[in-house]
């Protein structure tokens, strides 16, 4: 195992998770306004790289490779959005409380709430999930001419959108060709070009654009950095899984009383992640205790 890989996924999801607390923070603070919000949406550039990565160096040539993704991405997403979708639904109903800001009680709640045919499920963060499971899709009928995926593939062309976010693709792409040119790419003075040439990128991507078109670069030159790093670490793939799955749900519920707590946001933002980390923590714990509960991560 690559414990780099295992780094690298946890910071990626650490990143993610920041996006999704909750703050006031504004561009005239410049650096809190900096680490709270812009630089993490390094962390999906981040991930998406990894998932094309692990692909093809790990699971490429498995046998009933789409079952397994079926196991490990497309169950625990349903899952997660269902929680959420109960609770919310209790919340609203038993306790006249209204956690929705972008769907409405009807039946979007199932087509884009659970569904995501056209946008974010109601657990925003899994969106994620839904596009790498599809790109498995893609690839099931791509090269094992699998007809049965158009039964999937159809309708989400009909009545949605294939993909949210088309770039995750690209990036899986990307994570793909390094995992296949590793090889080449791995000698001391091949990886310091890059990496001089990424760093200029960035700096130049920087001076003229903002953080939605640096962060591409910037996470590509962490990930070549970091990869091969020979570093000692533990198996956290499924704490960081749940982590990914659980964390703005945790962040909803917890912020009504943490507004209560501090007016201070920054000490708001780490709050709302600290306790993230805990309770997504006793969740892990949990699973690890019950096997039935695996489900929830993928059976991980």
């Amino acid at each position: 195992m690559k414990y780099s890989i295992e780094l690298i996924r946890l910071l990626a999801v650490i990143l993610i998770t920041l996006t999704h607390t909750r703050h006031s923070l504004t561009q005239e603070s410049t650096l809190t306004y900096f680490l709270a919000e812009q630089l993490p949406t390094i962390g999906t550039v981040l991930l998406s790289i990894v998932s094309g990565y692990l692909y093809r160096k790990v699971s490429f040539d498995k046998p009933k490779l789409f079952f397994n993704k079926v196991k490990t991405l497309l169950i625990p997403f349903l899952i997660a959005n269902l929680l959420v979708l109960t609770l919310v639904l209790a919340a609203n109903y038993i306790f006249d409380i209204n956690f929705l800001n972008r769907l409405s009680f009807d039946s979007s709640l199932l087509t884009e709430g659970v569904l995501a045919l056209n946008s974010p499920p109601i657990n925003p963060p899994t969106y994620f999930i839904r596009d790498i499971f599809m790109i498995f899709v893609l690839m099931e009928f791509v090269r094992n001419r699998n007809l049965y995926m158009l039964l999937i593939i159809i309708p989400l062309l009909v009545f949605g959108k294939l993909l949210l976010r088309y770039d995750i693709l690209l990036l899986f792409l990307l994570g793909m060709a390094i995992a296949h040119y590793e090889v080449f790419l791995n000698p001391l003075k091949t990886k310091l070009m890059i990496c001089v040439v990424l760093v200029l990128l960035s700096v130049i991507l920087i001076a003229q654009t903002d953080v939605t078109v640096y962060k591409y670069p910037i996470a590509l030159l962490i990930f070549i950095l970091a990869i091969n790093w020979k570093v000692k670490f533990y198996n956290v793939g499924s704490y960081s899984y749940l982590l990914h799955l659980y964390h703005s749900p945790i962040i909803v519920a917890t912020y009504p009383v943490i507004e209560n707590i501090t007016e201070n946001d920054f000490l708001s933002v780490l709050i709302q992640v600290s306790i993230s980390f805990a309770v997504v923590y006793l969740l892990y714990r949990l699973t690890r205790k019950v096997v039935a509960l695996r489900v929830l991560c993928g059976y991980k």
